[in-house]
């Protein structure tokens, strides 16, 4: 694939980021081939992950209780959630196919990934510590080992999910982090995740180019990379000043 056809078929914005990452548009080329293949297997990773946290934690909290109705289980208890819980149950319900049982299953499958994560923030402290900590046997006990963990992980999980640039990102920390939270929960199942992970050893075939020319995370390539795509080819009102700076220089908008 010559340079044109990476520019035509990955965008020029996105393949920017591989290029500032090589030597060449072909060792660029090489670089997202890579960067493909760890991402899938990081998403292998995170798919495990994701059923393994949302099963351990409906067991705790839906310990003893039926599949349906749905309102005799916890996912429709507001003495276990708080409102705006109960309103993203409600969505995947409506979300749901039709003419079949809404079960606590299908509804636990249905909820998205941001539920799952923000069971562990601070206004979920007494939940955590009278029934929600029990779905983490080996764990600390501490609800703040999980709420630092879980924004990293629901980040990089978004990002794998949208197909991002993950370059920027410590995905064996990510990985690690995973691989630790499903210990707390299920020690045998940390190990074989980690039996079943690829991540690892592609990690360790990464293109040279990419250890040499890495991209820091404090480095906004990506909306600095927007002023040759949007400089002199969008008109802008000269007024329209409630942009962060950092977006003002990618628009063109301010000098550097």
């Amino acid at each position: 694939m010559d340079l044109p056809q990476a520019i035509a078929w990955i965008s020029a914005p996105r393949f920017q980021r591989f290029l500032d990452a090589s030597d060449s548009h072909e060792a660029a080329l090489d670089l997202y081939v890579w960067h493909a293949e760890v991402t899938a297997a990081c998403f292998e990773v995170v798919h495990h992950f994701e059923v393994i946290l949302r099963n351990a934690i409906d067991s705790a909290l839906g310990e003893g209780q039926p599949q349906e109705p749905l309102q005799s289980t916890w996912l429709m208890d507001f003495g276990t959630l708080a409102p705006g819980g109960i309103k993203q149950v409600i969505s995947a319900v409506e979300r749901l196919e039709k003419g079949v049982p809404i079960t606590r299953g299908r509804v636990v499958a249905g909820l998205p990934f941001g539920f799952w994560a923000g069971l562990f923030g601070g206004h979920y402290e007494e939940l955590w510590r009278h029934r929600l900590r029990g779905a983490f046997p080996s764990g600390s006990g501490d609800r703040k080992d999980m709420s630092t963990r879980m924004p990293g992980i629901r980040q990089f999980r978004n990002r794998l999910a949208h197909h991002d640039c993950i370059l920027d990102q410590n995905i064996a920390a990510r990985h690690e982090d995973i691989l630790t939270v499903v210990g707390w929960a299920d020690p045998a199942a940390s190990r074989w995740l980690d039996d079943q992970s690829r991540v690892t050893e592609i990690l360790a075939r990464r293109p040279q180019s990419l250890e040499a020319k890495h991209i820091p995370n404090d480095q906004p390539r990506g909306l600095m990379a927007l002023r040759g795509v949007w400089k002199g080819k969008v008109t802008i009102p000269d007024d329209f000043d409630e942009l962060p700076e950092d977006l003002q220089r990618a628009f063109g908008m301010i000098d550097d």
